[in-house]
């Protein structure tokens, strides 16, 4: 039964169990969209931040409330993760004034004698024009959108008509679309520049706007891999009825090309083991994850932050779980939120 049915019949519930939380992530929340996080400690409800883990607990002993907020949470999350981007520039002090007030969606952080700015693709972009127009040299490095291609774009309908176009603001670069270079999406129907929506669309496939998706993505996973698939009798936590997948990922050594953070720097592979249950929805994660697989966004080359170490094959923000037991906080079994929120990452990157 689930949450709610576990309700209506009176039955009592678990404790919520933690989520595991990317630090960027949960700064860019609490301090750009405060009023969502703060909405969900409604009912009584105390949530704890401690080693990059989010726990939930009721101040009334009502775990019904605790489940509740902890699904709220995982929405936020999800929906905040998905659009954020992290680029970095020469720090500019004269500006920084300016810079708060022009882009309050953007999180400034100065600590490392760089300016980071963490927010979506249009307000980055937003950003870089500012800085344009200013006048002021610019050095942006990695963030995490560079790592993905794309393939298969929809063509787009252009406007060419003074008229149709002068009626037209880019959302990326805010100017009036000048005539003939007014590029409509064909299903969500937004308008922008060409140029601005080849640099997003060589990001990412999707309406800056609205997120709609045009195309496939096709990540920076390095090529040579294997994913193994198995399955044996024994059952996991919480699908006690079924027996489980096994998918064995193999990433070798090898050396970096130019989608990658460092080419031509070598990069340290990865072998990693994830465990499925046997059960419909399980089978239909495993078409998803072979699909992602495919697609090369399964793993990437980046910064490893369990180990600390750069220039290795990392997790792409699929979560996977890699251990039978342990519950969420151990990356095991069991969650029963865990097959749904993993058909929307895969959602977020076009897998469905």
């Amino acid at each position: 039964m689930n949450t709610r049915s576990y309700a209506i019949a009176g039955r009592s519930l678990p404790p919520a169990q933690a989520l595991e939380v990317d630090e960027t992530v949960m700064r860019y929340i609490k301090k750009r969209k405060p009023e969502q996080f703060e909405r969900i400690k409604r009912n009584h409800v105390e949530l704890e931040e401690r080693k990059r883990h989010v726990t939930f607990s009721s101040l009334t002993g009502e775990n019904i409330h605790a489940q509740l907020a902890r699904e709220e949470f995982i929405t936020l999350y999800q929906k905040t993760a998905t659009g954020l981007q992290t680029r970095e520039y020469d720090s500019h002090p004269k500006m920084m004034d300016r810079l708060s007030a022009e882009f309050p969606d953007l999180l400034i952080d100065t600590s490392r004698d760089k300016l980071m700015l963490t927010g979506s693709f249009i307000s980055l972009e937003r950003f870089e024009t500012f800085l344009s127009d200013e006048g002021s040299s610019r050095n942006q490095v990695l963030n995490t959108a560079r790592h993905y291609g794309t393939h298969d774009i929809q063509p787009v309908i252009q406007k060419n008509t003074t008229v149709e176009a002068k009626q037209e603001t880019c959302p990326i670069c805010l100017d009036t679309i000048r005539k003939g270079d007014c590029e409509v999406l064909p299903k969500c129907k937004h308008c922008f520049c060409k140029g601005c929506l080849k640099s997003a669309f060589q990001l990412k496939p999707i309406c800056p706007v609205c997120g709609e998706m045009y195309g496939s993505l096709t990540g920076t996973q390095p090529k040579g891999g294997t994913m193994n698939v198995s399955r044996d009798n024994s059952s996991l936590p919480g699908y006690e009825r079924y027996g489980t997948i096994i998918i064995n990922y193999h990433i070798p050594n090898g050396i970096q090309q130019d989608e990658h953070p460092n080419p031509g720097r070598s990069y340290q592979g990865a072998a990693r083991t994830a465990y499925l249950p046997d059960s419909s929805e399980g089978r239909k994660v495993l078409k998803l994850l072979e699909r992602a697989f495919d697609q090369r966004l399964t793993f990437t080359i980046g910064h490893s932050s369990t180990t600390g170490r750069n220039n290795v094959v990392t997790w792409n923000d699929i979560h996977h779980k890699t251990s039978r037991t342990g519950g969420p906080t151990n990356y095991g079994y069991p969650d029963p939120e865990y097959l749904k929120r993993v058909q929307d990452e895969l959602k977020a990157k076009g897998i469905y």
